[in-house]
């Protein structure tokens, strides 16, 4: 997502994925509405033995092929694991149950290597679990402080993952930084995640090789002040992404003036803000990020 088409920041991406590749890094997540296909595409030639994720809101089995053709004509290379985008519960995905039963279809024809949902929630891990003969990956945030779950704790997200992997439901965590805002706690984010043996495997958000090394020997344990400085020595400020719905809890939230509404849409002043991400933990839909 940090190279989405509404981020300004696409330089050297790929130098970055081939570095990344080079490195052993073997799964790359995407969606349809990140925008960043033909990018990915073109960065991942040659790279025949990587994974690719993509994900969609589709409910139908139209709407599955549309965002399967749409990856492959703008990627030039198959999807590989195909998740429902944003699943809150056992009621959502009965919703998109056209849509799942037919992934499934195309899984066992040899079009696709594993389906899934994607989630925010407790309620939607749970729900995965209620259809376990339909999905074979859950991808769901997890971090120390729980920031972005929406309707739960930790503790709670925790369990909840823990029944999938009992259930060999496959297991992605994303968010460990918390969309950047456990950046001044980095040392903690990770070695919270690296304990966890109920993840199959972290998603973690780059944005250039420093980054990318720098979290290499952190999922490693091999933490140093040269590592800590990579992300001391970034200049860092909020961003408010595309979906935000203007609710306006960010800025009763805070103290600094610094979030005001704006054509329907949060609007951070740089100057005002001190990153302290209180704005964050009252936002009902992850869409305040540190970048």
């Amino acid at each position: 997502m940090p190279f989405a088409s509404y981020r300004d920041n696409r330089k050297d991406f790929l130098s970055l994925v081939s570095y990344a590749c080079s490195l052993g890094i073997n799964l790359f997540d995407t969606a349809e509405i990140y925008d960043n296909y033909e990018l990915l595409g073109r960065a991942l030639k040659g790279f025949e033995d990587v994974f690719v994720i993509t994900k969609s809101y589709a409910i139908t089995r139209e709407d599955v092929d549309r965002s399967l053709l749409r990856a492959r004509r703008l990627m030039q290379r198959d999807a590989d694991i195909f998740l429902l985008h944003e699943q809150e519960s056992s009621l959502t995905l009965k919703g998109h149950m056209e849509a799942l039963e037919y992934l499934n279809k195309l899984k066992e024809n040899g079009d696709l290597r594993a389906t899934g949902i994607s989630t925010h929630r407790v309620g939607g891990v749970k729900g995965a679990l209620e259809y376990s003969d339909l999905i074979d990956i859950i991808m769901t945030i997890l971090n120390f402080s729980g920031l972005g779950i929406t309707d739960g704790n930790r503790d709670d997200m925790e369990m909840a993952i823990k029944d999938c992997f009992s259930f060999d439901i496959g297991t992605i965590g994303m968010k460990i930084l918390g969309g950047g805002h456990l950046l001044r706690d980095i040392n903690r984010a990770f070695s919270y995640v690296r304990r966890l043996d109920f993840i199959h495997s972290f998603l973690i958000g780059v944005e250039d090789r420093e980054e990318l090394e720098m979290d290499i020997r952190l999922i490693n344990g091999l933490i140093s002040g040269d590592t800590i400085s990579v992300v001391k020595g970034k200049e860092r400020y909020i961003e408010i992404e595309p979906w935000c719905t203007g609710c306006g809890l960010c800025v009763d939230r805070c103290s600094q003036g610094a979030i005001s509404i704006v054509n329907c849409k949060a609007e951070v002043d740089k100057e005002k803000c001190v990153l302290c991400s209180y704005c964050a933990q009252v936002c009902p839909d992850f869409s305040i990020k540190v970048v």
